[in-house]
């Protein structure tokens, strides 16, 4: 597993690799991203090489965007 992330004053389109991340979010969001994330696992297991990645909905526009993506 590994973590990649934007700064929110960098306008560079390449992520940084990151040590550490920390997820600030309520007990509702985080049933919501554990949901996302078991039926995401699912979704490689069934497409295989073929899954690309997925797009975890924030509530608000002000929200970060959560993408899981397959490893290589």
């Amino acid at each position: 597993m590994k973590f990649y992330g934007y700064r929110e004053d960098n306008d560079s389109d390449t992520p940084e690799v990151l040590t550490e991340v920390t997820l600030v979010a309520s007990p509702t969001t985080l049933r919501q991203l554990a949901e996302f994330l078991l039926h995401t696992a699912k979704l490689m297991e069934e497409h295989g090489t073929r899954f690309g990645h997925e797009h975890f909905a924030p509530q608000r526009r002000d929200q970060p965007a959560f993408i899981v993506a397959r490893e290589e």
